[in-house]
């Protein structure tokens, strides 16, 4: 009797660990792999890929090895699902893109289903190049069409609906499960490639409208752009705004930010996996129909190769999500190899994109670089790997003000009463500065904490 209550027993918990796998979805994102294709470029490195690299914050020369471990990582642990918000080539080669290309098509082979979105790199691009000597040549791009044809295994042939504006698209690749694969890159109308994110109300119509019928269908829905649909930390729209979406209010007609926000929640989506800024970050703003949650994922092609493993469970609505790089994820144990040494270095170059509006003077970058790179190094390794309180917030945003003192302190040439002219400013540069990286340390948009997305976050998808 005792051995069938045993058996009885086991039966149970054993089912009830099936019924509990099937509920569970599991899922990993990659964004901004930004692959070069090794055929584009000479080892040992030519002249011309030297300088060109100068002027680069990814680690081009090492990008197929990064995608390649990262391949290696997901044939291992067989989610069932691998997102992947945009910028998958460094400027749109064909070559990148049907290298990129026959990987994924060996992950869907190993029964994980891979859905894609273009970033801004990947088409039309008038940067994709080969380097091989002293010499860097224009390498065929490809066309957005040519870019749904690339991927069409990776959500475009299995999409239930496709916007005709944009092509973005909706599947169903699991039970239970909608995403929508937004394409937020300029339309070919505009006649010009720029780095900003577009939606226009076209395509926030179809997105309602299918996410809708999702939704009747009783299906958990998600969305992918690769642009983000929120800020992340303060000042991001003062010092660097090309990762939202609609931040160029030049265009007629174009949606507000908000309204982009409130459309997506309105459609009863609640979760946007994003990319672009190369930062692993979690964000959320409340909008009229509920709470809207963007979950950014670092650039796999710089430093420290972030990428995240999420799990939902399609019962309740609760998505568990992890971080993890490839280096680890405490900083304290970072290695010193040589891929993380140069990939660290090409984060320094970050403050070329943020001291142009920190002085409002014509400066020098060289100077800047000298007095502020190493400090702001600090915190913009902190934003990309998504583990502030593993840097110190506290000291880290003391070193990066003092730094900034004594740059702006050179550039008006020790002059006290233009100093503190610009310190004084109410809504100064070096006031929005000291806001940026307070903001960055510590965590926080506006003046709400935000998640800190390398520790467990869980978000409630219905």
């Amino acid at each position: 009797m005792l051995r069938r209550r045993t058996n009885a027993v086991a039966l149970l918990l054993l089912l009830f660990s099936v019924v509990m796998r099937a509920q569970q979805v599991t899922m990993m994102v990659l964004s901004d792999p930004h692959v070069m294709d090794t055929s584009l470029f000479d080892v040992p490195y030519g002249e011309a890929f030297m300088q060109a690299m100068q002027r680069d914050l990814k680690v081009n020369e090492s990008s197929a090895q990064l995608f390649d471990k990262f391949v290696g990582i997901v044939l291992k642990e067989r989610p069932q699902l691998l997102l992947v918000p945009g910028d998958l080539t460094k400027d749109g080669e064909k070559a990148s893109h049907m290298y990129v290309a026959k990987r994924l098509a060996e992950i869907e082979a190993a029964g994980v289903q891979v859905l894609v979105v273009p970033g801004n790199h990947d088409m039309e691009n008038p940067l994709a190049y080969g380097y091989h000597g002293n010499k860097s040549e224009r390498v065929p791009s490809v066309s957005e069409k040519e870019f749904r044809e690339i991927y069409k295994d990776f959500g475009y042939a299995e999409a239930v609906s496709v916007d005709s504006l944009s092509g973005s698209y909706i599947c169903y690749p699991l039970p239970g499960l909608a995403v929508v694969g937004l394409n937020t890159n300029i339309p070919n109308r505009m006649k010009s490639r720029y780095v900003h994110g577009r939606l226009w109300q076209q395509t926030l119509n179809w997105m309602e409208r299918v996410s809708g019928e999702a939704r009747s269908a009783g299906r958990i829905v998600i969305a992918m752009s690769h642009h983000q649909v929120m800020q992340h930390h303060n000042q991001e729209d003062y010092f660097a705004p090309t990762a939202m979406t609609n931040m160029e209010q030049k265009v007629k007609g174009l949606p507000s930010l908000r309204d982009v926000q409130e459309t997506f929640t309105r459609s009863g989506i609640r979760l946007v996996l994003t990319g672009h800024y190369h930062i692993q970050s979690v964000s959320d703003v409340e909008t009229l129909h509920g709470k809207l949650t963007d979950v950014s994922t670092g650039a796999l092609s710089g430093f420290p190769s972030p990428y995240r493993r999420m799990t939902l469970n399609m019962q309740t609505g609760r998505l568990r999500i992890t971080s993890a790089t490839m280096f680890g994820n405490k900083p304290s144990q970072w290695p010193t190899t040589d891929l993380a040494n140069r990939e660290m270095d090409r984060l320094r170059y970050m403050v070329q994109l943020y001291v142009p509006r920190l002085t409002g003077v014509k400066t020098d970058l060289s100077d800047a670089y000298q007095y502020l790179a190493t400090s702001y190094n600090k915190a913009l390794c902190a934003l990309a790997a998504g583990d502030e309180t593993g840097h110190k917030p506290k000291a880290v945003y003391e070193e990066c003000m003092t730094a900034t003192d004594k740059y702006i302190k050179h550039v008006l040439m020790y002059n006290a009463v233009k100093v503190n002219a610009l310190k004084q400013q109410k809504d100064g540069a070096y006031r929005r500065a000291s806001d940026l990286i307070s903001s960055i340390m510590y965590n926080y948009v506006g003046d709400k904490k935000h998640v800190n997305a390398d520790n467990s976050v869980t978000i409630q998808l219905k």
